[in-house]
C-alpha cells in the first residue's frame, strides 16, 4: 500500500512540475510608464495590430537573474562593510574617550598628591624622590595629551 501512495505522490509531483508558459505583453502607456499584461484584450487598440509573439530565452533570463542577484549581494556586502566600519569607528571613539578619562584622572591624582609612592612586591610603600615625582607627572601629562587630543 505504501508503494501505491508513493507512486501517486510521484505522479502528482511530475504533473505539477510541467512548465507553464504564457505570453507576457509589454507596452508603454500614455504617461510613459511601462505596463505588463498577460491578457492581450487589455492592450490599447492601436497596439493590438503590432503584437508579435516572442518566446522567452530561458538561459538569458537565468543569466540576467544571476547577474542581478550578484549585484544585490555586492550592494548588501558594501552596506554591511559600511555598517561595520561605522560601528568600529564608534567603538574606537568610545575606547579613546574612556582612555582619555582615565588618563585625566591619573594626571589629576599625580598633580594633586603631595607625595607619590609605588608599592613593592611585599606590599610596602616606597615613596618617590623629587626627580621620580617630576618624571611621573610628565609621563601622566604626556599620556593625557596623547589620548585626549
Amino acid at each position: 500500500m505504501s508503494r501505491a501512495v508513493i507512486g501517486l505522490v510521484v505522479t502528482m509531483v511530475c504533473l505539477l512540475a510541467q512548465p507553464v508558459s504564457a505570453d507576457v505583453y509589454k507596452y508603454v502607456d500614455k504617461d510613459g510608464h511601462p505596463q505588463f499584461t498577460d491578457k492581450p484584450e487589455l492592450l490599447p487598440a492601436e497596439l493590438l495590430a503590432r503584437i508579435r509573439s516572442q518566446r522567452t530565452d530561458n538561459s538569458a533570463a537565468a543569466e540576467r537573474s544571476a547577474a542581478e542577484l550578484q549585484q544585490n549581494e555586492s550592494i548588501s556586502a558594501g552596506q554591511a562593510n559600511a555598517a561595520d566600519k561605522k560601528k568600529s569607528q564608534q567603538t574606537n571613539a568610545a575606547d579613546k574617550a574612556d582612555r582619555c578619562a582615565k588618563a585625566r584622572e591619573r594626571y589629576d591624582q599625580v598633580m594633586s598628591a603631595q607625595r607619590i609612592y609605588t608599592t613593592n612586591e611585599k606590599g610596602e610603600k616606597q615613596f618617590m624622590d623629587d626627580k621620580q615625582t617630576d618624571q611621573t607627572r610628565a609621563s601622566a601629562k604626556q599620556l593625557m595629551d596623547t589620548w585626549c587630543n
